[in-house]
């Protein structure tokens, strides 16, 4: 299934699911969700967005699929807002360490 047809929400939760396992609870607090709309969350924890995808290998397809882009430009503004939605919520919930 095209990333573009998998709900916004579900591939935002794809990327969190990601980030836990890889950089554990505390990766929201990273974030600056003010910053969203300028720095992605990729850009904010890994430095530099297209630097991290070659290091780590994802393609266009993975990317999308884990919400870190969106497949369109009018896309932009919805992804942004459940990310920073998203973040939000987990800066409340979990602890600082």
């Amino acid at each position: 299934m095209a990333s573009a047809q998998i709900s916004v929400a579900a591939r935002v939760t794809a990327g969190i699911d990601h980030l836990d396992r890889t950089l554990g609870a505390d990766w929201p607090r990273r974030v600056d969700v003010d910053d969203l709309p300028f720095r992605d969350v990729i850009s904010q924890l890994h430095g530099d967005f297209f630097g991290w995808r070659t290091r780590e290998g994802w393609s266009t397809e993975s990317v999308l699929a884990a919400g870190f882009d969106a497949p369109s430009l009018a896309e932009v503004s919805e992804l942004t807002a459940e990310w920073a939605r998203r973040i939000a919520i987990l800066q409340a919930a979990r602890p600082a360490s």
